[in-house]
């Protein structure tokens, strides 16, 4: 039995919305083989479960890390300390900023119907949307939109906090922020899971792929080419070129 662990946008999905039907039947037939699947998205558990109907009941890792889902129950791995939250949201109110606030199942947000995370959020209706004062236990803050020289300094003033893990999307003005120290690969560790296959196509999947025995890059995004240099094998970003690789390597 092997185990193979999918990043999701950009990797298995490449609008957002839809997984195509040929990588979907190549991760079924996975699992008819015997094989172990976990899907490791950026996403909360609740925006990942719509987009990956039929798999409902495998291993599931999201919001970078923080969340994971065994035997069905979501587990937070570790939320963001209250401390780092308060200033956080300070952050948001000072700057005026637009946000998705992440808790182990609902959330807060403000977004602009434009924004392209603003047709994943909750897209099933799963959860609740809530204040940001009624979010008392954070897993996951986006801050969205900002302007490049923005994005950085901010990125550089709450790495330094220590407290915090801050990735920063190239071309997104996106800044994904979780508890210090949470990202996919200590996720996976929280499952026990040290040998896998692993599928990515971007910087919050840097962790998780460096752990891997097999590194599949879906070269998906050109700006970043070159961190699949290190890959065992570099996919073109096609629902066949996926589906193919899942095949060859069952």
């Amino acid at each position: 039995m092997k185990t193979f662990v999918f990043d999701v946008d950009g990797t298995l999905s490449f609008d957002g919305q839809t997984i195509a039907a040929e990588i979907l039947a190549s991760i079924q037939a996975l699992v008819e083989r015997g094989h172990r699947i976990i899907f490791a998205s950026a996403r909360p558990i609740r925006d990942l479960m719509p987009i990956i109907p039929g798999f409902k009941h495998v291993q599931l890792i999201g919001a970078n890390g923080a969340l994971v889902v065994q035997n069905g129950r979501v587990e937070v791995v570790a939320p963001i300390q209250t401390a780092d939250f308060h200033r956080l949201r300070g952050v948001i109110a000072q700057a005026n900023l637009d946000y998705v606030v992440d808790g182990r199942w609902d959330y807060a947000a403000r977004v602009t119907p434009t924004h392209p995370l603003a047709q994943r959020i909750d897209p099933a209706h799963l959860a609740q949307r809530v204040s940001l004062g009624e979010i008392t236990t954070a897993v996951k803050v986006v801050l969205l939109g900002l302007p490049p020289r923005q994005a950085t300094d901010l990125s550089r003033t709450l790495a330094a906090r220590k407290g915090l893990a801050v990735v920063s999307y190239a071309g997104e003005g996106n800044l994904d922020i979780t508890a210090q120290d949470i990202n996919k690969a200590t996720a996976l560790q929280h499952l026990g899971v040290t040998d896998y296959i692993a599928f990515g196509n971007d910087q919050n999947d840097l962790e998780m792929l460096a752990g891997a025995r097999t590194i599949v890059w879906v070269n998906s995004k050109t700006q970043l080419a070159h961190l699949g240099q290190l890959a065992s094998v570099t996919c073109q970003p096609t629902s066949q070129a996926v589906a193919t690789q899942i095949a060859r390597l069952a």
